[in-house]
């Protein structure tokens, strides 16, 4: 009975790893941004970048860098904030749209 219950747990968490390298890869992927973002999703994109980005580190404002220097940060970033490709749009929309020119 022992080896049956060890067995479905070792089943579990490897499923479950599996689930979780997949979505990582595909909001790591994500850094298409659409060309007019609207008002919605820039604020969208700022709470996000607030309460997901600011709960590991202090956030650098989005006019410290230009952007060209947020495209590799959210690339690295957002898999660590478990950002989805659809939330890395709207985070990466807000930073651009306030970044240093």
């Amino acid at each position: 009975m022992k080896k049956y219950i060890y067995t479905l747990c070792l089943l579990g968490v490897i499923v479950y790893s599996c689930k979780t390298q997949q979505a990582t890869k595909t909001a790591a992927e994500a850094t298409v941004v659409t060309a007019n973002p609207n008002n919605e999703e820039m604020l969208k994109g700022e709470v996000l970048y607030n309460q997901r980005c600011g709960r590991c580190h202090d956030l650098p404002k989005p006019s410290d860098l230009t952007v060209e220097h947020w495209k590799p940060i959210m690339a690295s970033m957002a898999p660590k904030a478990k950002l989805s490709a659809e939330e890395t749009n709207w985070v990466l929309a807000y930073v651009n749209a306030n970044a240093k020119n």
